[in-house]
């Protein structure tokens, strides 16, 4: 039987895509990966994996009552991989009363300890 696509549009089933990185079974090795896999954890709501690839220091409480909104889709702009930052831009598109909304965002990503992990949305791309 087929396995449905990964929801983070890379068109890969999810076993072979972000379902790796949300088992535990590897971690990503770029920014672009890690965003597509964090965004297949909100759309699960998987809190601990979403905790476990914020940067500690700007990591806010996360609860099961944030993971409420419905995502139902992911563009990568574009993304630019660095040896210690990257960024990547995304358009997440997402439900509200039976209506989709997209939300547009430039996220920085840090090495920490080693592994990708994302900081926080930046104002603006140069």
């Amino acid at each position: 039987m087929p396995q449905s696509p990964c929801p983070c549009g890379s068109g890969k089933p999810m076993d072979e895509c972000c379902g790796l990185y949300l088992s535990g079974r590897a971690y990503p090795g770029t920014a672009e990966a890690l965003m597509r896999s964090r965004f297949c954890a909100f759309i699960r709501g998987d809190v601990s994996y979403l905790r476990k690839t914020w940067h500690p220091d700007n990591c806010p409480e996360l609860n099961l009552a944030d993971m409420e909104t419905q995502w139902t889709r992911l563009e990568i702009i574009r993304s630019k991989q660095g040896l210690k930052k990257s960024l990547v831009e995304f358009r997440a598109w997402y439900l509200e009363n039976d209506t989709e909304h997209s939300m547009h965002e430039i996220s920085l990503f840090k090495l920490y300890k080693k592994r990708w992990v994302y900081v926080e949305p930046l104002p603006g791309w140069h």
